[in-house]
């Protein structure tokens, strides 16, 4: 009896101790630098334009493209700007139904969804330099702990990241 009221007390012990393992919070600055580098590796947020040269009559579309890698999973994200510019009409497009697509970006596998579509109209000639999109992120990374069952445990990281920069040539 006494051994199983020992073994009881151990499974317990072990029990609670994952437990806590599971539900700690981060506060390690080691761990968190290693989930920040995670993230800045694994997500990537850029604009494309479907062209970089243009008429003054017609009119171009850029896409904001969110980058993913395969163990990230993003649980939120907001827009903290609109594209606006005082030589352009713009008209920003949010979508609502994203298709997720496979796409291989700097010779690593992601997946992608296009978040938000801007159409431009120029108002006049020139050369044209529009300023990034800033996306506030909140991404689920797996950390370097796992749970009882082997499972990685996924940490929520938030963290501001920026498109780059469109150069447009109006001629």
């Amino acid at each position: 009896m006494n051994l199983l009221k020992n073994g009881f007390i151990i499974f317990l012990m072990l029990v609670m101790s994952m437990t806590f393992a599971q539900t700690k919070p981060v506060t390690n600055s080691s761990t968190e630098n290693v989930l920040i580098s995670k993230f800045d590796q694994g997500v990537h947020v850029v604009a494309e334009a479907s062209n970089s040269t243009i008429k003054l009559k017609d009119s171009l579309s850029i896409s904001f493209k969110l980058y993913v890698s395969h163990d990230i999973g993003i649980s939120n994200y907001e827009e903290q700007n609109d594209l606006t510019t005082e030589d352009f009409e713009v008209e920003n497009i949010k979508l609502s139904n994203f298709n997720v697509e496979n796409e291989i970006l700097n010779k690593e596998k992601y997946r992608l969804v296009v978040f938000k579509t801007s159409v431009l109209k120029p108002k006049q000639k020139g050369t044209f330099v529009l300023e990034g999109l800033n996306l506030n992120v909140t991404a689920n990374i797996p950390s370097t702990e796992n749970d009882e069952f082997g499972r990685f445990i996924m940490e929520k990281v938030n963290r501001t990241i920026k498109t780059n920069n469109v150069v447009i040539n109006v001629i």
